[in-house]
């Protein structure tokens, strides 16, 4: 049976793999967007990101430092991302595709999960990243906010996400984690 952590791989990976398969315009900046999107969005409605991944409020926008570079710069950040994931062109003119053989599996997503990777790669399917980048520098939003109060580079908490969130809602997310938390502790 996988650990959580590879269960969260995977489904980093097949949510890459999910994102460029549907948008034939998907380069290095806008899968960061979309990854930032669906993580948080997840995060506000479930109490947990889809990926686990950790991201930094670089200045044009949140960004998985880890994701990053692994596909940017080939790092080894212990995704294998390298495995699923093909670059073309440099810079602004970066293209992601996917390698032969990399097949979307929808095996570990919940519902929701699925649902809400749906619904991002719906809303920006053949928008260009420019418009995506612009998106996600909303004021007040969890990029801004960490921007502002801890610098460049500084980890964005997920908890910002539940910023306009009723006490109730924040309660109910708060079970959920509980839960969740029970779990993993009982089952692994």
């Amino acid at each position: 049976m996988p650990t959580s952590e590879e269960r969260r791989r995977e489904k980093l990976k097949n949510a890459i793999i999910f994102f460029i398969q549907n948008d034939k315009t998907i380069g290095l900046t806008k899968l960061m967007k979309l990854l930032f999107y669906l993580d948080f969005r997840l995060y506000r409605e479930t109490g947990e990101s889809l990926t686990g991944e950790n991201y930094e409020a670089w200045e044009f926008g949140p960004v998985p430092a880890s994701v990053w570079r692994e596909i940017s710069r080939g790092q080894n950040c212990g995704l294998n991302l390298k495995d699923i994931v093909t670059v073309t062109g440099a810079g602004t003119e970066t293209k992601l595709k996917a390698k032969p053989g990399a097949r979307f599996s929808d095996y570990y997503f919940s519902g929701i999960e699925k649902k809400e990777l749906q619904n991002i790669s719906e809303m920006f399917k053949d928008v260009p990243a420019q418009l995506v980048v612009k998106a996600s520098h909303t004021r007040n939003d969890p990029w801004d906010v960490t921007l502002k109060t801890k610098g460049q580079k500084a980890v964005i908490n997920y908890d910002l996400a539940l910023d306009g969130c009723s006490e109730e809602e924040k309660n109910r997310i708060k079970e959920i984690q509980d839960d969740n938390a029970m779990l993993e502790a009982m089952f692994g």
